[in-house]
């Protein structure tokens, strides 16, 4: 009976808190109070999961209460006193919920290396009686274990997969998390200065790795004081962002005098190819022809961790700028027709009409990274012979860049971090479905079996939903269904070369999205160590 009674209620707080949103706030409080009460006199809940449902009920109920209150009291009597420990008390409950859920699943094998506690010892018999700030440090604890793992893991992936061949960064640390670093010379001279934030210090060398025109390992010395041992990650705040001076912007944009060469080059034989009365339609042909030849790609899977943000400013070729969020080249739907239509043009008859000494000023002007409209902001994605780029801000002037053919453009780029856990379904389309997601996981078990990546992979709750351990990969597309990763496949191939055929590619499996999944799954002798975790 006691164990009915703590259901009844569960159900009338969810009913009250969650599945009654037409009925009264006061109603549904008045129902929930109720249930409450109901309850006075019967035996505790035995189970931890019926303790970690009632506190998440009592978060909603709380919070709504919190709300009622105002709402009615505050014309009355002044009220801000009550809110902030009233919502206080709702955030510890929900807390208090996560972390006994944490603390008696971390022992699932689904969840190993997830969700770790390092937990003080216990004598007697019976469940551990933690108090919140035990479970809080256990958590902290067990993410610096967990995180300290996976960086080693990737650290002796990323040297097995691109042999002993490291590049040295010095790097000054603050216990924020934020860091600069600068490459020391050693012959790679296509590496920008890099600010970051990371959780951990351990990430520091992963990400400095892939800022090189070939993703490898990575040495990190450093300058003045390094990093002390902690008992907890670092946490991301606004303050923390990674930020770029203005004056290492100015020094970034004039260290490559032949990239700006090369430009006022490109500038000068557009003059000479253009006939001023039909500019506007000779930019319009030009566009067309790009989104023929080279169509603008897929976006690529949204990152799932937040523990590392590195950006850098640098000169970028514009031709490897592969996705904007206008995604037809030189059409912008988001805007007026009639004005989207004449940028292009009107910008174009504008740097046209530049003087060639004044080329540098108006390239400052309107693609610094402290210019008039903000910087180009691109996102960064590595890959084995040099990185592709898709935009997240300045969409307008990489359009023009492309549609124009100008070989450079300066941005300030945002390093894709390669996650580190991604499920099935968080890459596959929703309307592929579960036979979508089996597909995916059985392109994973492909790219693991021939070396592209390296990792494990853990089925969750059913064979469609299974998750990658990730400790390497050749390329972060290669992770998407068959159809997107052929078309940067593709795109690659056309910007590099031989790139993809030197790690290991055949060339027909380039061909088609039927090609690379039928490569990909044909048998082949699995290396020791490759395959899912046998889990019960």
């Amino acid at each position: 009976m006691a164990h009915l009674a703590r259901w009844s209620t569960a159900v009338v707080f969810t009913l009250a808190t969650r599945w009654l949103p037409r009925l009264p706030v006061w109603d549904r409080l008045t129902l929930a109070i109720r249930a409450v009460g109901s309850t006075d006199g019967t035996a505790p809940p035995a189970a931890w999961n019926d303790v970690t449902a009632l506190l998440w009920q009592a978060d909603q109920l709380q919070k709504a209460l919190v709300r009622r209150v105002v709402d009615d009291a505050d014309p009355y009597v002044d009220v801000s006193e009550l809110r902030r420990p009233g919502l206080h008390l709702a955030a510890t409950m929900k807390e208090a919920g996560n972390l006994l859920r944490q603390q008696y699943l971390q022992d699932d094998p689904r969840r190993a290396e997830v969700d770790t506690m390092v937990l003080p010892e216990h004598e007697g018999e019976g469940p551990a009686r933690l108090t919140l700030a035990q479970l809080r440090a256990a958590r902290d604890l067990g993410q610096v274990h967990v995180m300290t793992a996976d960086m080693a893991r990737r650290a002796a992936a990323v040297e097995a997969a691109s042999g002993s061949d490291t590049v040295r960064w010095s790097v000054r640390w603050d216990p924020s998390g934020r860091f600069d670093a600068e490459p020391v010379p050693d012959g790679d001279g296509d590496r920008p200065g890099v600010r970051g934030w990371v959780a951990h210090p351990s990430i520091v060398a992963d990400e400095l790795g892939r800022w090189s025109a070939r993703p490898r390992a990575a040495e990190v010395g450093w300058r003045g004081a390094p990093p002390s041992p902690s008992t907890r990650l670092c946490t991301f705040t606004s303050a923390a962002m990674p930020r770029v001076t203005e004056e290492q912007a100015a020094a970034a944009f004039m260290a490559r005098r032949d990239v700006i060469a090369e430009i006022v080059a490109e500038i000068d034989s557009l003059r000479r190819s253009f006939q001023q009365d039909r500019l506007r339609e000779e930019v319009a042909a030009r566009a067309d022809r790009l989104q023929a030849e080279e169509p603008q790609l897929p976006d690529l899977f949204a990152p799932s961790d937040s523990w590392a943000c590195t950006r850098a400013v640098e000169w970028v070729r514009t031709r490897a700028v592969v996705h904007t969020p206008d995604e037809v080249w030189g059409r912008f739907d988001r805007d007026d027709p009639e004005q989207a239509g004449r940028w292009i043009p009107d910008r174009t008859a504008e740097l046209l009409a530049v003087g060639y000494a004044d080329v540098p000023a108006y390239l400052t002007r309107h693609f610094g990274a402290h210019s008039e409209s903000g910087a180009v902001q691109l996102l960064r994605i590595p890959g084995p012979a040099g990185p592709l780029y898709t935009v997240s801000a300045g969409s307008r002037r990489a359009h023009l860049c492309r549609v124009l053919g100008l070989p450079w453009m300066f941005s300030v780029t945002t390093m894709l971090s390669l996650p580190r856990r991604i499920e099935t379904t968080a890459v596959t389309p929703t309307e592929h479905g579960p036979e979508g997601a089996r597909e995916t996981a059985a392109l994973w078990r492909g790219l693991l079996a021939r070396g592209l990546v390296r990792g494990e992979l853990i089925p969750r709750y059913s064979d469609w939903v299974v998750e990658f351990r990730i400790e390497y990969a050749l390329a972060p597309w290669l992770l998407l269904p068959a159809d997107r990763a052929t078309a940067y496949n593709q795109r690659y191939e056309l910007l590099h070369p031989g790139a993809l055929a030197d790690a290991g590619i055949p060339d027909a499996a380039l061909r088609s999205p039927e090609a690379w999944r039928s490569w990909l799954t044909a048998a082949i002798a699995t290396p020791a160590g490759v395959g899912d975790r046998d889990v019960p």
